[in-house]
């Protein structure tokens, strides 16, 4: 029996492809570029499309105060839609952000990015892949189950949220935080080719070394902070190799990384420099805690004062952006379903992997909601990168994957 429903729903899926590959369409060619984030269009043509569909859908404003406070000048809107189950079962919400990092220069691009253009079995355009053809995939499985005649109890949700690419706070931190989506377990945006149970956590930090300017042709009357940092860097670059001694034991999580992303200091070339900043950036594995690397760090500096009573420096964190690392157990009755539907799909099954970056995910957690990362597309797909795509074959075959495991969680 439960072989003839997964049959029947490989057939509606293929019924769909067309209408598939035209709502993916349809969500590129709607630009939703964050900086700024202008979500009004693609919250309408959600609430519309969605409504027609067969969902319930809101579509949730984060209140002015909020945005003003973050420097915003757009509104921030996410659409919860739900598909109802006849009641008494389990509810599976799937996560999708609206917004897409910049097409950049569209001289770069094969085809135009806002254009949804098809060539060579793929979709392309910016958010072919992240992440409006994992929402496609998510929205149309749910579909494709509602057009079947499977029974369904339990409610399918699609959380269509705002601002991942900058940090998720105003959209499913916002959602989670403020009681708007419920559920029993969640599928956030992730890859086809493995299952995510792990997300590193990430600490940002900011470190001011600081001199004494002097002319630079008498140079012994000031004191260099830009000569102070290279300690400060040397001392960075000492953490590093022994956070590379510590790998953790999740696949694909190596281990804790040190980045050294900007530096400033000096004003001009004849002078001597009286401050030096750099910016961090840690991804942190889960056998490590934010506040043990920032410790790390803080005995760097203070090891550098010891030697050297000139040195001087600050060390401030970050806030706008850190997250412990998250974690789902390898154990979790949802990736055991994940690789349940995998394999009647595909005849085999995926890797549970761990990744050096961060993702929605976490928000849902903190609200007690067990996730894991997985949908269509690569890494492959020229993510954040010109000529951003989908292959269409790997949106069909995914949609028909999460159509079978929303089956077997809601009926």
């Amino acid at each position: 029996m439960n072989e003839t429903k997964t049959q029947e729903l490989f057939q509606v899926v293929e019924g769909m492809r067309p209408q598939i590959i035209e709502f993916l369409q349809r969500l590129i060619q709607i630009p939703s570029e964050n900086p700024p984030g202008n979500y009004n269009e693609i919250c309408d043509f959600l609430k519309q499309g969605l409504t027609e569909l067969g969902f319930e859908v809101q579509v949730i404003s984060v209140p002015d105060e909020m945005t003003h406070a973050a420097g915003l000048t757009t509104p921030r809107k996410n659409v919860v839609a739900t598909l109802r189950g006849s009641g008494g079962g389990r509810n599976l919400i799937f996560n999708s952000h609206l917004d897409t990092v910049p097409a950049g220069d569209p001289e770069q691009w094969e085809y135009p990015p806002f254009s949804g253009a098809i060539a060579d079995g793929r979709i392309y355009g910016r958010g072919a892949t992240d992440s409006k053809g994992r929402l496609t995939s998510y929205i149309m499985s749910a579909v494709a189950v509602a057009r079947s005649t499977i029974s369904r109890k339990g409610d399918v949700i699609i959380a269509a949220t705002c601002d991942e690419e900058t940090g998720g706070i105003l959209g499913a931190g916002y959602l989670n935080q403020n009681g708007h989506v419920h559920g029993d377990m969640v599928i956030v945006e992730g890859y086809s080719n493995h299952i995510v149970r792990a997300m590193a956590g990430v600490l940002q930090l900011q470190i001011v070394t600081d001199g004494i300017p002097a002319h630079a042709g008498y140079k012994w009357k000031g004191l260099n902070a830009v000569e102070k940092m290279a300690k400060v860097v040397q001392g960075l670059a000492q953490l590093q190799e022994e956070l590379e001694r510590e790998p953790s034991s999740i696949p694909g999580m190596k281990y804790t990384t040190v980045n050294v992303g900007t530096i400033r200091g000096g004003t001009k070339v004849n002078v001597v420099p009286a401050t030096c900043e750099i910016e961090v950036d840690f991804r942190v594995i889960p056998e490590h805690s934010l506040d043990q690397i920032y410790n790390r760090v803080l005995s760097i500096l203070q090891s550098l004062e010891q030697k050297d009573p000139t040195f001087k420096a600050k060390l401030i964190r970050i806030t706008d952006f850190q997250t412990e690392p998250t974690i789902t157990d390898e154990s979790s009755p949802l990736i055991y379903e994940l690789q349940e539907a995998v394999q009647e799909v595909t005849g085999r099954t995926l890797p549970v992997v761990g990744i050096l970056a961060q993702s929605d995910t976490r928000w849902f957690i903190r609200n007690g909601i067990p996730g894991i990362n997985f949908g269509p597309g690569t890494s492959e797909n020229n993510i954040h990168g010109f000529n951003e795509s989908m292959e269409i074959e790997d949106l069909i075959q995914t949609t028909k994957i999460l159509a079978v495991l929303t089956k077997n969680i809601v009926s």
